[in-house]
């Protein structure tokens, strides 16, 4: 009986192993994975596709039960994907140390797993609340967030976000200084000659914001010539600021890149003090290239360049 009980447990352990290897691991997918994959992409593209034809009246009124159905089975397997990767998060390495149940807890709070809880929450909302169409489109549409399980740009980008928060919130509130000066600057001085428009600071807000982002709508203009000239020195600050946050991101994006890139290089260099890397430094090597979101064939290029380097190295030992 406790033969049985074991085998069981051990059958169970192996089917969560796969499972993960199928939806989470992204080094050396099988072409199994890889379909998977695909066939999720396809899914949620499709759905977001639908929900924007839906949103139309005619097709809506015409399509009412195909789109129902999309949304059924869409949902099912939305639904079926979230409780499998909840199920077999426990595989993950950064979740070695924890009991299943904590495991689970903690991964059911992180960002991937609340975009995949999104993905199913307009089935939830139906079932507990009635709620305004249009609002469950909204939370369909999110459903492109989940895309962020399969392209690594992604990942790449929230984590420079956080790296440069702070540059890009203290950028952005002198923005928002700036904007509140000059709809006050324009109140002053175009508020008698332009009452509509400029009548109050609030209303001088809209001609502040589209100037300094250099939108520049034209549905709002000075006509005074102290106006004019204020106008100008807004305008050509605002080509300037709006462009430091996208500035301070590009530069970022590079050096994580290179950061990164030469950690893997160093961990590689590493591996090759012996002269080659066996095969379980090559899968420790793959992993960490995977959780550094670098490509597999970077990675591999970079094995071979290093390689290529390492022939005309000193010996540590002999120093020929």
């Amino acid at each position: 009986m406790l033969d049985t009980s074991v085998t069981k447990n051990a059958l169970g352990q192996s089917y969560r192993a796969k499972a993960y290897k199928l939806l989470e691991s992204q080094s050396n997918l099988s072409i199994a994975a890889k379909s998977i994959n695909f066939f999720l992409i396809v899914l949620i593209m499709t759905n977001v596709i639908a929900t924007i034809f839906e949103s139309e009246s005619y097709y809506h009124e015409q399509y009412l039960f195909e789109f129902a159905l999309f949304e059924f089975i869409s949902l099912s397997i939305f639904c079926a994907e979230y409780l499998i990767r909840v199920w077999c998060c426990v595989e993950a390495e950064e979740y070695s140390q924890l009991s299943h149940s904590k495991a689970r807890l903690k991964y059911v709070f992180t960002p991937i797993a609340l975009i995949d809880l999104i993905a199913i929450l307009p089935f939830i909302i139906a079932i507990f609340f009635s709620i305004d169409l249009r609002s469950l489109r909204l939370i369909r549409v999110l459903r492109l967030l989940k895309l962020t399980h399969y392209f690594k740009g992604f990942n790449i980008f929230i984590a420079v976000i956080a790296k440069e928060f702070q540059s890009i919130t203290a950028a952005i509130m002198v923005m928002v200084f700036l904007i509140i000066i000059a709809a006050s600057l324009m109140h002053t001085i175009e508020g008698h000659a332009q009452p509509e428009t400029f009548g109050s600071i609030l209303r001088a807000l809209w001609w502040s914001v589209v100037t300094m982002t250099t939108v520049g709508y034209g549905d709002v203009v000075p006509i005074t010539v102290i106006g004019k000239v204020i106008a100008t020195v807004i305008m050509l600050i605002g080509v300037g600021l709006v462009a430091l946050p996208a500035g301070m991101l590009a530069a970022r994006f590079g050096e994580e890149l290179r950061e990164r890139k030469e950690n893997l290089d160093s961990k590689i260099k590493v591996a090759l003090t012996d002269g080659y890397i066996d095969q379980k430094e090559y899968q420790d090597l793959a992993s960490l290239a995977d959780k550094l979101e670098i490509d597999q064939e970077d990675f591999k290029r970079s094995i071979e360049l290093l390689k290529q380097g390492n022939h005309h190295a000193k010996c540590p030992h002999c120093g020929k």
